[in-house]
């Protein structure tokens, strides 16, 4: 079906008034950007801008996708799915729509009553032992976009052959010829119930017997859940191990319009500035952020009067000298990275005896590790992507802000004993591993056009020949799309570090991840080079 097709058969089609007013405004350009493709899975389910269209979230689209996950679970006799939402503008509306089209096959939903965050929905999949769980959620990105996550049995995401699979079945369904009836009716029937308070008390007696110890010091801890779902459990933890919190009142509570952190990602600084000017109002020690569905977490305090923000893989160091030093009961402890995070943590690891698996980006990958170490489930320690997602504990199999608030709090309050702070930690890191640094720069390719200058691009770098990175001599490079477990990434290696290139699996960008490990000035020499290099092939 052509593009014209596609439009006009949802002009005559579409039943909602909302998107049948935007289909009638439409431009040609925005007809374009709504029909030239259908969403497709990337490497958290699928994600778009919300909008009228077959490559934006919607009604229709939601049952789309709903529908073809039905077929899947049909072909595999599957019976049961949990359902959960994040604060966005039409969550909770996408989560009952798609909580029907299950409801309409016969399929058993359990839906949360509120929104909740990702982690728990994770964990709610594996307590009710559902076959699939459906997150609604664009976790960190811009208020426009919305998401839907896909969870097998074991909480965790789905694989790349499960994901192809259910994509081949979503492609298939026509949403305009589904018949559904309203959530109320399927809830009245039986096939649709809300989650039982029991398996949020459960999943916060796992959090709190993870690094079971309270604040060895009065803490004071900003909280922002950037108006997300961290908002009742993330405080309710971090006052349980003796943490006074001050919320940032403009972000304490769920809105999906995110009107004071546009952005609401805690790896940029904007969406913090709120939550930094509470931090220097209070004198507090530390503040901490959440995503909008709390599996993402920042970190920031004051050092020599000066705000300092930590990056992921800072972060992700700090977590794998806490928890080796302090909270490992395994002859082989297991630390699981993703590729582009950094190899600091590998010489930590190496330090206390831990085995470090790396494995491509996404957490589903660091997920189906514990899987596969589930027999012994305390050899694993920590699981970490320099996009500031950490996993503490076999409770889930996706990256958890709510328990890593509780260890980052813990840290600080241990560090705050003995007159340090994070930055104090890092350094003593440094002097005995040497002085590790990162940093990521993107450039954005959006609509039809920007998809084939994407591709043309990454053809380019894949196929290029790079004798020298940053006036370093390249000694490797690696092609991920001919891996063991293949990923669309490159990656080039010099003496002193590692350049990794990929498309986003979530947003309409290409990533370079920079990785070096001389000085902090050749460090930084490094990366403004490499930067240079690679705006003078890609033009503006």
């Amino acid at each position: 079906m052509g593009l014209t097709e596609k439009y006009e058969t949802w002009k005559k089609k579409v039943k909602d008034r909302k998107l049948f007013r935007e289909l009638l405004d439409m431009s040609d350009e925005e007809i374009n950007s709504a029909f030239y493709k259908d969403l497709e899975f990337g490497t958290a389910g699928i994600r778009g801008v919300m909008g009228a269209g077959t490559n934006k979230l919607n009604i229709y689209t939601i049952r789309k996708i709903s529908q073809g996950i039905v077929l899947r679970m049909t072909e595999r006799e599957f019976t049961k799915v949990a359902i959960s939402y994040d604060s966005r503008s039409n969550s909770e509306l996408f989560a009952k729509e798609a909580a029907c089209v299950f409801a309409a096959a016969g399929i058993n939903v359990y839906i949360t009553k509120e929104l909740m965050p990702t982690p728990f929905l994770s964990f709610a999949t594996r307590r009710l032992n559902t076959d699939f769980g459906i997150m609604i959620t664009a976790s960190h990105n811009p208020k426009e976009y919305n998401g839907y996550k896909v969870y097998d049995s074991t909480g965790c995401q789905i694989s790349d052959a499960e994901a192809r699979a259910m994509a081949d079945l979503i492609s298939r369904v026509d949403a305009f010829r589904l018949r559904i009836h309203t959530f109320d009716f399927y809830f009245k029937k039986g096939l649709i119930s809300y989650i039982p308070d029991k398996v949020e008390e459960d999943f916060l007696a796992e959090v709190a017997a993870i690094c079971p110890s309270k604040c060895k010091d009065n803490l004071t801890i900003v909280y922002t859940p950037l108006c997300g779902t961290g908002y009742r459990l993330v405080p309710e933890v971090l006052k349980s191990i003796g943490c006074t919190v001050l919320p940032v009142e403009t972000q304490s509570e769920p809105n999906g319009k995110f009107a004071t952190c546009p952005v609401p990602n805690p790896e940029k600084k904007e969406a913090l500035r709120y939550g930094i000017r509470e931090l220097k109002q209070s004198n507090a020690d530390l503040l901490i952020a959440t995503d909008p569905d709390a599996d993402r977490i920042g970190v920031a305090f004051i050092y020599n009067d000066d705000v300092v923000v930590l990056n992921g893989n800072e972060i992700g160091v700090l977590l794998t000298e806490y928890l080796l030093s302090n909270y490992h009961d395994s002859a082989k402890p297991v630390i699981v990275r993703t590729i582009v995070s950094t190899d600091l943590s590998d010489k930590i690891a190496e330090n206390y005896g831990a085995e470090i698996v790396t494995v491509p980006t996404g957490f589903k990958y660091i997920g189906s590790v514990m899987n596969d170490i589930e027999p012994e489930p305390k050899r694993f320690v920590l699981g970490f992507e320099e996009s500031q997602g950490y996993l503490a504990g076999t409770h889930v199999r996706d990256k958890d802000a709510v328990s890593t608030a509780k260890i980052i709090a813990l840290m600080a309050s241990e560090l705050k004993a003995e007159g340090k702070t994070f930055a104090d930690k890092l350094n003593e890191i440094y002097s005995k591993y040497g002085y590790y640094s990162s940093t990521q720069f993107t450039f954005t390719f959006e609509g039809e056009q920007g998809d084939k200058d994407k591709a043309a691009l990454l053809k380019e770098i894949r196929n290029a020949s790079f004798e020298r990175i940053a006036s370093y001599p390249v000694t490797g490079k690696v092609d991920y799309l001919y891996s063991a477990q293949p990923t669309n990434m490159i990656a080039y290696e010099f003496k002193v570090g590692r350049l990794l290139i990929r498309p986003s699996g979530t947003e309409p960008l290409v990533k370079f991840y920079v990785l070096a490990h001389v000085d902090k000035k050749e460090n930084e020499r490094i990366f403004k080079a490499i930067k240079r290099q690679f705006n003078e092939l890609i033009p503006s």
